[in-house]
């Protein structure tokens, strides 16, 4: 399955899960402010800038702000919480990397189905309470979710589309005091939301608008050219009997702007070489053949069963919408026990890289060996050319 197609079938979790919420009463609106969640990457770059803009509002109670997604691609969650320190309120909500439970991390990304009611130890799923909105029959133009300060009020998984973006209008009538919009899916994307006591001067929507322009040509000139950068090097160093360790990043990453890409001119290496491969802050895999993108998805959609889960394709496929799961592939997750470069239609696999770790590939066959990340897609993939 492909990675537009699991990002869809994300989106329609998102939908299945929040279909028995009720709204929650909002008061009469003040100002409309705008942020925005990401931005378009030049044409050719497979950039996401995993961050909000402006990097801190100020509003009155009972102003609305409305958090749109600018990207082009990248899939993002809009959540307000009612926390100063977004890095305490993750440490807390949400846990450390792994699978975690849900009763003791309520907003953790990975939980294990048993957690959720399933019977499936195995299975680890994407949690429902990030995937899903927090009132699904609130969040627009004219009908805002309202933020008291005491709950967290969040989209659940969206997937941008420049051709109609997704949004989320909160009103905030919380007291005068700090709050934090942050996603769920990417640690440090987040921005401060100060409400400031009524008769307070504060930026216009106009002023936020231009602040937005402001950071996010910034961030494309400078931000975004250094990940970039840092996804085109490589480092080649000696080893033993002539020959030589090669080591890329798994993409760029600079001031939470992702290049979610490998080097674009390939690398030419020999048997008895090695790839080694470092993680980033982003998620990726580093995983040969390219083809492994359709054979081995990153996610898979099922309806959950007494027993083993069974495929589906959509909510529609389960005797009930909340029945649907993404369940992460153990596959796509895992290293494979074998790190040999050995026949270009092997899969060799990385596993899921995060920061700090890394893969090393052994160059031990003549051939060409095209890698690929397969929680990007096609668009973030690397030739290696072996040869004897």
């Amino acid at each position: 399955m492909g990675t537009r197609a699991v990002r869809s079938l994300l989106a329609l979790l998102a939908l299945s899960l929040g279909l028995f919420a009720s709204a929650i009463p909002v008061a009469q609106a003040g100002t409309a402010y705008r942020v925005q969640l990401d931005a378009m990457p030049p044409t050719g770059e497979s950039w996401s800038f995993l961050r909000f803009f402006p990097q801190a509002i100020s509003v009155h109670q009972g102003d609305v702000i409305e958090a749109a997604w600018g990207g082009g691609g990248g899939p993002h969650t809009a959540t307000l919480v009612p926390s100063a320190d977004p890095n305490a309120w993750r440490e807390a909500n949400q846990g450390p990397p792994g699978p975690q439970d849900p009763s003791i991390y309520p907003y953790a990304l990975m939980v294990p189905d048993t957690a959720v009611g399933g019977d499936d130890a195995a299975e680890i799923l994407l949690n429902p309470s990030v995937a899903g909105p927090s009132d699904p029959t609130c969040g627009t133009a004219t009908t805002p979710c309202g933020f008291d300060g005491t709950q967290v009020v969040s989209s659940g998984f969206q997937e941008a589309n420049p051709a109609s973006q997704p949004s989320l209008f909160v009103q905030v009538n919380a007291p005068v005091g700090t709050y934090t919009f942050l996603c769920l899916l990417h640690p440090g994307m987040q921005e401060t939301v100060n409400v400031v006591a009524s008769g307070t001067q504060i930026p216009s929507p106009a002023d936020v608008a231009s602040r937005i322009t402001h950071q996010v040509k910034h961030a494309t000139n400078v931000d975004a050219e250094n990940a970039d950068a840092q996804a085109q090097h490589v480092n080649k160093t000696h080893l033993s009997q002539g020959h030589f360790r090669y080591t890329v990043h798994a993409g760029g990453f600079s001031n939470n702007v992702s290049a979610n890409e490998y080097v674009d001119n390939g690398l030419k290496v020999h048997v008895g070489d090695q790839i080694h491969v470092l993680g980033n802050y982003e998620i990726h895999t580093a995983t040969v053949p390219k083809t492994s993108v359709k054979t081995v998805p990153f996610v898979m959609p099922v309806c959950e069963v007494t027993g083993p889960d069974t495929p589906a394709g959509s909510p529609a496929d389960c005797t009930s919408p909340d029945k649907f799961q993404l369940v992460f592939n153990p596959t796509a997750l895992a290293p494979t026990n074998s790190n040999k470069l050995s026949n270009p239609t092997k899969f060799v696999n990385s596993g899921l890289f995060a920061y700090g770790t890394s893969y090393t590939f052994d160059a031990a066959k003549a051939g060409v060996y095209r890698l690929v990340c397969l929680v990007h897609g096609p668009m973030m993939h690397l030739t290696i050319s072996v040869s004897k």
